[in-house]
């Protein structure tokens, strides 16, 4: 219960014990909070306080609500720094969080234009592809569609790909382990066919990203990714050429 004799409100006093539960992982990123009707009798408070306290917390970003299913804890922002060390899964893990992937669609079809280019491919070439539902606690963050050569999969089963994942199967497969990539962002607004999938509105803005990975020097794997920009952003460290500017100073000074 909340104490009405403290020099401070009931609703500073609830989002308080709010804040204390979320920070202290008892409702856990993407998981489902109290009913307003459970937080009224716990802290014994109206249910306008309780709104109100929620209403900003969702302002906030804390907090988000689903039409007829109730308020969830937010995922936090992941930052995917450009260098070749950064790994999603190792953050998510760092904050705690399950990801998983469902496959939506796993067949062989005849290599686009452009993957043939990646791959080296002829004109009717086949290759398989993958087009999975990336999640990370019950939220959907990540659509995606993935190539790669037919040898590599050879053989694989949806079950193989959901139970293992793509680059395991593709090692088991073939012995390939994927070492590099190139990855390419923008942003744009979400195909009307994918939003849906994402589960957010038609045209809202997310990343979209290209990555070409490689193994022993031959590209194993061309995906195409929708990714919620709400969730997910990129930044890099830029290095000042220390040395250049300094030999371009002595060069000023020597001519003065």
């Amino acid at each position: 219960m909340l104490d009405e004799t403290l020099p401070v409100t009931l609703q500073y006093q609830l989002r308080s014990r709010l804040m204390d539960k979320i920070e202290q992982k008892y409702w856990p990123p993407g998981s489902q909070i109290a009913s307003e009707r459970e937080l009224c009798e716990a802290y014994g408070v109206s249910r306008m306080t309780v709104r109100e306290v929620l209403r900003a917390l969702v302002q906030e970003g804390v907090l988000v609500r689903r039409q007829g299913s109730g308020t969830y804890v937010a995922l936090p922002k992941f930052e995917h720094e450009l260098t070749s060390s950064y790994s999603l899964s190792q953050e998510l893990e760092r904050e705690g969080l399950e990801s998983r992937f469902e496959v939506l669609d796993f067949r062989q079809v005849t290599a686009p234009e452009d993957v043939q280019e990646v791959f080296g491919l002829s004109e009717g070439d086949q290759v398989y592809m993958i087009t999975r539902l990336r999640f990370i606690g019950d939220e959907r963050f990540a659509w995606e569609r993935s190539y790669t050569p037919c040898e590599l999969l050879e053989g694989s089963t949806v079950e193989e790909l959901q139970r293992e994942g793509l680059y395991p199967t593709m090692y088991r497969i073939s012995g390939l382990i994927a070492e590099t990539a190139d990855v390419e962002t923008e942003a744009v607004n979400c195909p009307s066919e994918i939003a849906p999938q994402l589960g957010i509105k038609k045209k809202t803005a997310v990343l979209h990203l290209t990555r070409i990975t490689k193994a022993q020097g031959r590209s194993v794997e061309y995906c195409e990714s929708y990714v919620r920009s709400e969730k997910y952003r990129y930044k890099y460290k830029q290095v000042l050429r220390k040395k250049a500017f300094q030999e371009q100073n002595a060069l000023q000074l020597d001519g003065m």
